[in-house]
């Protein structure tokens, strides 16, 4: 069917579909009610709103989401500072560029831990939600961990990169020493 642009067909129907998941679950699994996870109720009885879990794990994806991205985006600047980092001329050497660069990438990693920490929580407060299930817990577990190992891949290699421009900055050294103190 051809979208027609221009006119705005868009109606909310997340009340209709919630009340038909609901409706289904009690047609389907009338025993499965005392299940808190299954009916959307907390242990001492009242109603869970299930759009609550929902809208949890939409903010625990946006967040991990966000800072997947930023660790790539982190990465890139990295690979662009060990290339300035490799240079080995003398005469064409990009220390100004290489110092700015390192200071960003720095506040970056910086600022990664904390919004690490900050989806730590997320995901902490999601798991204390009443009708979450093992899966969703155990897969937002592996994001976290997934994510703090990439930013600390990360940091390793930035301290790498910073290792290879001492060294080099020693090679330049030792090499004005050498033609300086020939003539």
């Amino acid at each position: 069917m051809p979208v027609r642009h221009g006119q705005s067909s868009y109606r909310d129907r997340t009340d209709e579909f919630f009340g038909i998941v609901e409706r289904m679950r009690r047609s389907i699994a009338p025993a499965a009610n005392n299940v808190p996870y299954v009916s959307g109720r907390s242990d001492d009885g009242r109603r869970e709103d299930p759009r609550s879990a929902m809208i949890n794990q939409s903010e625990f994806g946006k967040r991990a989401s966000k800072i997947g991205l930023a660790i790539y985006q982190t990465s890139q600047k990295l690979s662009k500072l060990a290339k300035l980092a490799k240079k080995t001329s003398v005469f064409d050497d990009p220390t100004q560029e290489i110092q700015e660069l390192t200071a960003v990438i720095k506040q970056e990693i910086s600022a990664l831990n904390t919004a690490l920490l900050d989806l730590q929580v997320v995901q902490n407060s999601q798991n204390d939600a009443v009708n979450i299930s093992r899966d969703a817990t155990t897969h937002s577990a592996t994001v976290v961990n997934n994510l703090k190992n990439r930013l600390m891949d990360t940091t390793k290699e930035l301290k790498d990169v910073l290792t290879l421009r001492t060294e080099n900055m020693k090679i330049h050294g030792n090499r004005r020493q050498l033609f300086s103190s020939k003539e």
